[in-house]
């Protein structure tokens, strides 16, 4: 199992090197890190901006401009736009072998079918942590280059930490998008599966049940949501684990006990 996972999983990421979609997320995950720190900036310098409804917003804007205040910003951005971008990515991963219709040939490979969805949840979630840090470093360094006052080194651990910590969690509601992808055959039915998840994430975070929905977990935990029912417990994370390990268990047996042709 162990050989035909390995032997599957160069062949994920050689596709997906050669992929214009890694390219198109890693730009995405630069441009968003990106956006975060200009925001800042203009709120650090208002006077530079025109007249305007973004002059508007940003004089309005009650956030400090300051490491506390970005990085607070950033695990929301992480909790929120992970869900669409780690969505989107596992949407590729499995979808594009019916769109392409390579399905037949990547089922040929000499690896049992159980190992091909292992390999490619793998290489989803190797993809995805690539964004992350990607996001991390860009971050970081626009923060610098602006000049934003209150660093420590103990607030940048503690950024590092929680950042990771919510990235996993995000990883884990991969696999039932991979489900969807495989029952689905394609793109579309798992990228309206994601943003119906988004729409009803901040549904029940907002009526407080949040903690019991496992799309509206991460972004509980980055403090996104907050209100009466967000305080996330044992429960939540049960939940979560379950969504994980239903997800991977309902992708296995699709690809194994149903007709791929």
């Amino acid at each position: 199992m162990i050989k035909d996972i390995a032997v599957s999983l160069g062949i994920e990421i050689l596709k997906i090197r050669k992929s214009m979609i890694f390219r198109i997320t890693a730009g995405f995950s630069v441009f968003i890190s990106l956006i975060m720190g200009m925001f800042m900036y203009f709120i650090m310098h208002p006077d530079i901006l025109p007249p305007g409804l973004l002059k508007t917003k940003v004089n309005l804007a009650t956030v400090a401009a300051d490491w506390p205040s970005y990085f607070d910003f950033l695990l929301m951005l992480i909790s929120a736009i992970g869900i669409i971008l780690f969505g989107f990515i596992i949407s590729w991963i499995f979808g594009r072998e019916y769109a392409d219709k390579t399905i037949k040939d990547i089922l040929s490979l000499p690896a049992s079918r159980t190992a091909i969805v292992l390999s490619k949840l793998i290489a989803a979630a190797i993809w995805c942590m690539l964004c992350y840090v990607l996001i991390l470093l860009v971050s970081l360094g626009t923060g610098a280059l602006i000049d934003l006052p209150l660093w420590s080194t103990k607030l940048l651990l503690d950024f590092i930490r929680t950042s990771f910590i919510i990235t996993c969690l995000l990883l884990l509601l991969c696999p039932p998008t991979a489900y969807v992808a495989s029952t689905g055959r394609g793109y579309l039915a798992p990228i309206g599966f994601v943003i119906i998840c988004m729409g009803l994430a901040n549904l029940f975070g907002n009526i407080g049940l949040g903690a019991y929905f496992p799309w509206t977990i991460p972004m509980l935990y980055s403090n996104a949501i907050e209100g009466p029912g967000s305080e996330l417990s044992v429960v939540s994370y049960i939940i979560l684990s379950l969504t994980c390990l239903a997800g991977i268990t309902g992708t296995i047996v699709q690809w194994n006990y149903t007709d791929q042709h």
